[in-house]
């Protein structure tokens, strides 16, 4: 029981902080729009740090939503 707990719970924070103003997360391997400024989500790391045992959390942080754009970019 605490297990689906605990994995419900890492789904919800995860999912919490996939998307700002400016667009999508992206994780390692996605391509990065050269028009924001990204900058790596404290947030999500420590939302995978937290859930490491789990295995999915922190994998799905680093794939999916590793960086956050916070600006525009500037010339």
């Amino acid at each position: 029981m605490k297990l689906i707990a605990a994995t419900l719970a890492a789904a919800m924070l995860t999912g919490c902080a996939s998307k700002t103003e400016f667009g999508d997360c992206v994780g390692l391997g996605d391509k990065q729009k050269p028009d924001l400024t990204y900058k790596v989500s404290v947030r999500n790391l420590v939302v995978g740090i937290i859930f490491f045992e789990l295995i999915a959390p922190p994998i799905y942080v680093a794939v999916d939503q590793l960086y956050c754009p916070v600006g525009k970019a500037t010339p």
